[in-house]
């Protein structure tokens, strides 16, 4: 497979012993962009190592501040995202949330609006999960939110 341009710049997520590559954060052609993915990797992937690549050469590697106490994930048109964490910001207006109670299966539509109103846009999915609770059985979480696409007419 032919190398492009975007394979120049790219944010990889190793183990800690640099074994095994668990995801590709991000590909640019763009530095500035890239740098900008490696402020927001550093923030979102607490207590992981990080690389940030130009084409072979390592410009940066970071084992990132913080421990992993859950490993994050977020489920986008239902595939799971291990060690994804999306920002209430991070949303735009065709997605559309759907909290389950992993107690009681029951779910419902949440509005992103809502949700950034009371915990702001930098507020992380695992954050906001620990903090809503199933309105059907009342149980404290655990809740999961998932991320589908607005349906077209």
């Amino acid at each position: 497979m032919a190398k492009t341009a975007e394979d120049n710049f790219r944010i990889e997520v190793w183990d800690r012993d640099e074994q095994a590559i668990s995801e590709t954060i991000s590909r640019s052609p763009d530095s500035s962009v890239s740098q900008a993915a490696w402020q927001a990797a550093i923030r979102r992937r607490p207590g992981m190592l990080l690389i940030h690549y130009n084409s072979r050469h390592v410009m940066e590697k970071i084992l990132t501040p913080g421990e992993v106490k859950i490993p994050p994930q977020a489920i986008i048109d239902g595939s799971v995202h291990a060690g994804l964490d999306v920002a209430l910001g991070d949303l735009r207006e065709w997605h559309v949330l759907r909290a389950w109670c992993r107690s009681c299966s029951h779910h419902a539509t949440v509005k992103p609006a809502g949700l950034i109103e009371r915990y702001g846009k930098g507020a992380l999915f695992s954050s906001v999960e620990r903090a809503l609770f199933c309105t059907s059985c009342d149980r404290g979480g655990p809740v999961r939110l998932e991320i589908h696409k607005l349906q077209r007419n």
